[in-house]
């Protein structure tokens, strides 16, 4: 089901068991030989090239934006969450006459987004949708000017020194290791993430494999701080949700440091029992119509650094649903459906705070 992907993001980290599929770029032709070959094959793909700083990073998402009690679209590929990215433009190259630009990229997780940071300066190649908005990924030869010596020789008309097509260099990298502590818990359907501090894409920068008594490293970070976020599973549901050192809370928590060539190697992540409680309700669908037969309701944590603590429930066909076991917190709740492409279905945006057991809980899908 097209749920599970949610744009190789957000839903996919959370419902699906499968791996993300990885971006997959198109390789240069087998004729290209030189440094000058491939900056000229870069260009030539490109609608708009410009240089330029970040000036800031947001992401757009219609369910996050959205008023509490607004509709929102039902089919979430119909309105993907995506970064919008801001630039000062120090020079043009290609279009970009103005000043000021924004272009968008994905969120990552295998949508080829391209994680731009505020304040660094990149070489970005563009691509203009119909609609003219411009976008940028990994695989478009968008890096940091530093990054893009040759590319930069070649759109300002000077010699490129090395003649042999340029591979990325390694970066610099830290690790990261230590332990998971809970009593009784088996760590077989547990996972380690790390949320890079600051930015604002709601996907996991990097993943801490977990050994089955808790010990985890992960290797080849890139350096900066990171906040460290345990998650335990049972079917597919969140049955623990917490943030290092030990707190269920994102403003309590911890950030860690990972430095170059160093490793930290002595992390202790105690993990407190939470409580779980059910929530049930209905699905009330407009005109009478017929439920979909693909469709499911959703929790989303409201909080941007929790994203990965959702639920995903079938429905019933008399529109009923029920979650056995639900983390507190605060939750936006709504109806997803994986449309055929005929039927169009919108559905309300419902907040719900989860503190106890919580009935009749309704929700509305609305034929558009």
């Amino acid at each position: 089901m097209r749920f599970h992907l949610l744009v190789s993001a957000i839903i996919a980290l959370t419902f699906s068991s499968t791996p993300v599929l990885a971006c997959k770029c198109v390789s240069p032709p087998p004729d290209i030989k030189t440094a000058q070959d491939l900056a000229q094959w870069t260009a030539n793909r490109s609608d708009t090239i410009f240089e330029g700083r970040v000036e800031s990073v947001e992401l757009k998402w219609t369910l996050m934006q959205a008023k509490l009690g607004a509709v929102i679209p039902a089919d979430i590929e119909e309105d993907s969450p995506a970064m919008q990215v801001s630039f000062d433009v120090s020079r043009s190259y290609r279009g970009a006459q103005q000043k000021n630009i924004r272009i968008r990229t994905g969120v990552g997780g295998g949508d080829c987004g391209f994680n731009f940071e505020v304040g660094e300066q990149y070489l970005v190649y563009a691509f203009a949708d119909e609609s003219g908005k411009l976008s940028a990924g990994i695989c478009s030869g968008t890096a940091l000017l530093e990054e893009s010596k040759a590319n930069l020789s070649y759109l300002r008309g000077e010699p490129i020194v090395s003649e042999s097509v340029e591979r990325n260099r390694p970066i610099a990298t830290g690790k990261l290791c230590g332990r998971v502590v809970r009593a009784g818990l088996d760590f077989a359907d547990s996972q380690l993430f790390l949320l890079r501090v600051g930015s604002k894409s709601p996907i996991p920068s990097d993943e801490a494999e977990l050994g089955r008594d808790g010990s985890f490293c992960a290797t080849d970070v890139i350096p900066g701080k990171y906040y460290l976020l345990f998650m335990n599973r049972a079917e597919d549901s969140p049955t623990c949700f917490v943030f290092f050192p030990g707190v269920t809370k994102s403003s309590e928590a911890e950030p860690t440091a990972v430095k170059s060539g160093q490793a930290n190697s002595h992390v202790v992540f105690n993990v407190p029992t939470q409580p779980t409680f059910s929530v049930s309700g209905n699905v009330l669908v407009s005109n009478t119509s017929a439920l979909p037969a693909e469709s499911k309701v959703i929790l989303l944590s409201a909080d941007p650094l929790s994203f990965l603590q959702a639920y995903s429930q079938d429905i019933a066909p008399n529109g009923s649903f029920d979650f056995p076991q639900v983390l507190p917190g605060r939750y936006w709740a709504f109806v997803a459906v994986d449309s055929d492409g005929a039927s169009k279905w919108l559905t309300r945006k419902v907040e719900v705070d989860v503190d106890v057991r919580t009935t009749n809980l309704s929700l509305e899908l609305i034929a558009k």
